[in-house]
């Protein structure tokens, strides 16, 4: 329990004993409004001109058996919401020529991969891509002889940034 001191007129600390039923009422009727520790200790002050602590005002509630309503959690703000790449399908995919690329999911992984798919470098040129878990690109050119320009590179990165981030990678 708290005790009641008397210093230089002004209560310092509150027992629960020594406050009267309409200011518990009161001090209950703040409670049930929504309002938290810091808020009925502002209260105390200056309606009835009792200075405590924090903790002192958290005690006299627990001895007065107050419950405060809980603090609703703020709602997180809702993030947009990522376009969904549907495996095998194509994302984003612009044309065929001067170095863009194609990129698309596989819709059975490839062995030891988190992703895999498919890069379509135009004119028939294409590539086995994967990522393995320890975040390792693969590729895997049809044609061994074929290498894409630094213009297409430079695309399929793109591409493929775009497809592992719909992806939730």
């Amino acid at each position: 329990m708290l005790q009641t001191v008397l210093w230089e007129g002004k209560f310092s600390m509150s027992k629960a004993k020594s406050l009267s039923e309409e200011q518990i009422s009161k001090i209950q009727s703040w409670a049930d409004a929504g309002d938290g520790v810091p808020e009925i200790q502002k209260k105390l002050r200056d309606e009835f001109e009792i200075r405590i602590t924090y903790l002192e005002t958290r005690f006299l509630l627990e001895d007065l058996k107050i419950d405060l309503l809980p603090t609703p959690e703020p709602e997180p703000e809702p993030k947009p919401a990522p376009e969904e790449a549907t495996p095998g399908e194509d994302v984003d995919a612009p044309g065929e020529t001067g170095g863009q690329v194609k990129v698309t999911v596989d819709q059975v992984l490839r062995p030891g991969a988190i992703i895999s798919g498919k890069a379509d470098f135009g004119g028939g040129k294409t590539a086995s891509w994967w990522l393995d878990q320890m975040g390792r690109l693969g590729l895997d050119m049809a044609d061994p002889e074929f290498r894409p320009s630094e213009e297409q590179a430079i695309a399929f990165q793109g591409e493929l940034r775009k497809v592992i981030q719909r992806s939730g990678f």
